[in-house]
């Protein structure tokens, strides 16, 4: 057996959704595989999970969709999502379908606590390794439409040395107080934040390169992990993985990058606690194939993908908090 043997095999049967929450299996697979190259520990993970979680089958009676725009935002809609990307992107090109879907509907790039980014993301990874992970690309696709949640994006813009004293200005602002105090759902939170002009003014974006973006997001996200051990906090850095592996297919990737800092922060004030110190630089002697065993050892698949992200975040930008925020998890 090969890996898109073992991603194909269920991902066919099984929707994105478990239980009105996500189905990690694909991401987990990819994940490991990534990690260790390891089949076998593919394989008995996946049964491990199978055993564990009971997955939404994918359903086999449906009313077929005429339109993408007909299956925005619609989870039940999955399985006549997936029919249409099956056909546009034979049509189109698999490539040519991320590209429209990503650059048509930016905003819903953290639908799903990031999830439809993340499985995007490991789809287009599959297809890098065995060209018959292609087929995961119109689920994961069809998973982003129906998922769908609109962000609404911030407009002013602050140095990254300027991040910590705006967020505490942000979080102190009184509508801001109001709606974390109310104590509602991640998603009604969200949803009053994004309707309120008061946070939409106070709200801020990074300037500079993409490089700067990404490592003020790091500046925010890893320290906040670290005080809160959130699981918002954690998909908020495997989201930001995501979107770098995506980077080409965005038209305009900067903005692409100012969506998902508005969706990050947004996320970050819903936790219940949250604080952002000042992010440590201390070097961390522990060494990469340690802690990639350690990670890829684990039974939760969050740990086994933050693990994957920081390997390839630090790979990139050598940013020593990745290895002390996984530390942390793995710990945990």
């Amino acid at each position: 057996m090969n890996l898109s043997q073992l991603i194909n095999e269920h991902g066919r049967q099984q929707s994105p959704y478990m239980e009105g929450l996500v189905n990690h299996l694909p991401m987990g697979q990819l994940a490991l595989y990534q990690l260790t190259k390891d089949l076998e520990r593919v394989a008995s993970y996946t049964e491990f999970y199978n055993e564990r979680f009971n997955v939404d089958p994918v359903s086999k009676s449906y009313t077929p969709a005429t339109s993408i725009d007909e299956c925005l935002g619609k989870k039940e809609k999955y399985e006549a999502c997936l029919e249409l990307m099956k056909d546009e992107v034979q049509t189109r090109g698999p490539d040519s379908m991320i590209e429209k879907i990503l650059n048509d509907y930016p905003l819903g790039m953290s639908s799903g606590l990031f999830h439809v980014t993340i499985r995007l993301a490991y789809a287009k990874e599959g297809v890098s390794i065995e060209g018959a992970l292609s087929e995961e690309i119109p689920r994961a696709l069809a998973y982003y439409v129906t998922a769908y949640r609109k962000a609404t994006p911030f407009f002013r813009k602050i140095p990254r040395d300027q991040i910590r004293d705006n967020l505490e200005a942000l979080m102190k602002t009184s509508a801001v107080e109001k709606i974390l105090c109310e104590n509602d759902s991640l998603g009604k939170t969200m949803k009053k934040l994004y309707q309120s002009p008061e946070y939409l003014n106070k709200g801020f974006l990074i300037q500079g390169t993409a490089d700067d973006k990404v490592l003020g997001l790091l500046d925010i996200c890893l320290p906040a992990f670290n005080h809160t051990k959130s699981i918002v906090a954690l998909h908020c850095i495997t989201g930001l993985h995501a979107m770098l592996v995506l980077k080409d297919y965005f038209k305009d990737f900067s903005n692409a990058l100012d969506i998902y800092t508005t969706a990050a922060i947004t996320h970050l004030l819903t936790i219940d606690g949250i604080a952002f110190p000042k992010p440590v630089h201390e070097p961390v002697l522990r060494s990469w194939p340690e802690l990639i065993e350690e990670g890829a050892s684990s039974k939760d698949v969050h740990t086994i993908k933050f693990t994957y992200t920081c390997h390839e975040l630090f790979d990139r930008y050598r940013v020593e908090g990745l290895k002390t925020s996984l530390i942390q998890k793995i710990n945990k």
